[in-house]
């Protein structure tokens, strides 16, 4: 009996139900926890796409926290407000403060420049002469700067005492005095030598020519400077300081070239040349000239269209000022105008 059951059950068939249909309030639970679910989705899903608009403030900030420039001391009042405010009108304000400083630069480095070789040539055959030498005193272990020591210390020595100084000079190098006076006397027995008449002329003509050349030199560059300045005053592009510069660097290996061909017969031909060809040559500097040739033939013809304006108005004449009246002497005389549109 017992395993009959057993296979009773085995064999039993479940018979699939549908479910029960939940009440009006488990179904709006329902709904209502699948909304909550789907909004937490959407929100998860969302925060990626929001933190690039979280790092805008921070960028704001940033922005706000820039320090404010201070205009640089050696502006003017116009610079200075130009620099605290630029705006398009005062664009020429800022301009040229920019070209002054660049070319107040330049001629404090090309001073400096000019310190420094000249100090170059004043030491130049100082330094020469160590080169010179300095291996050979090298090899002997003394140094030049040694050597420059002493012989500055024995120079001021034979200042100060020049006997004693020169006896132990003398002694330090193994000189005897004695030795030393013979053969002192030995060379002022020689006879003296004197120049001849020929030498003598050819020596002051020499000197003569050397001073007669010079002056003329001298006046040379000084015709050249006025010719220079006077040059420079009567073309607008010098007036400014850096552009002025600028158009001298380019200016100057022209001028030279031009001086070797030997084919000018005056600086002023050779200066306009020079100019012609670099201003003609150089997109800056042309357009900066078309704009000042062209500035002033504008404005005369706007004062030309202008006073013709004003000439028209005064013939037709202006408002409230009357037809022109004509002056008929006889009824004939009037009717032949009026016919004829007079």
């Amino acid at each position: 009996m017992e395993d009959n059951s057993q296979e009773v059950e085995s064999t039993e068939v479940v018979v699939e139900r549908e479910p029960a249909q939940l009440s009006i309030r488990e179904k709006l639970k329902q709904e209502l926890q699948s909304t909550n679910n789907t909004q937490a989705d959407e929100t998860s899903a969302e925060e990626p796409t929001q933190q690039p608009e979280q790092a805008a403030p921070v960028e704001q900030v940033v922005q706000q926290e820039r320090p404010m420039l201070v205009p640089p001391s050696d502006m003017n009042s116009a610079e200075k407000d130009a620099f605290l405010n630029p705006t398009a009108q005062n664009a020429h304000v800022l301009q040229g403060y920019l070209n002054r400083r660049a070319y107040e630069t330049r001629m404090q480095y090309d001073r400096k420049m000019q310190e420094v070789n000249q100090l170059y040539k004043q030491n130049q055959t100082v330094y020469d002469t160590i080169k010179q030498y300095e291996e050979e005193y090298a090899r002997q272990g003394i140094s030049i700067g040694d050597i420059a020591r002493r012989s500055i210390a024995w120079d001021k020595a034979m200042k100060n005492n020049p006997y004693q100084t020169a006896l132990e000079w003398l002694q330090s190098y193994n000189i005897n005095v004695n030795d030393l006076t013979e053969r002192a006397q030995q060379h002022y027995q020689q006879p003296p030598q004197y120049l001849t008449k020929e030498e003598a002329e050819r020596i002051a003509i020499e000197k003569y020519q050397s001073i007669a050349d010079e002056q003329d030199r001298k006046a040379l560059e000084l015709y050249n400077e006025r010719v220079v300045e006077y040059f420079m005053n009567s073309k607008p592009l010098f007036k400014d300081a850096e552009t002025a510069s600028q158009l001298e660097a380019e200016m100057a290996p022209v001028v030279q070239a031009l001086n070797n061909t030997g084919r000018y017969s005056s600086a002023e031909e050779v200066l306009e040349t020079a100019y012609n060809y670099v201003v003609n040559g150089n997109p800056t500097f042309s357009g900066i000239m078309q704009k000042m040739t062209t500035g002033p033939v504008v404005q005369q013809q706007q004062a030309v269209a202008q006073k013709a304006r004003q000439a028209a108005k005064s013939i037709s004449g202006s408002a409230g000022s009357g037809t022109p009246r004509v002056h008929a002497q006889t009824i004939r005389d009037n009717l032949r105008r009026r016919f004829h549109g007079e």
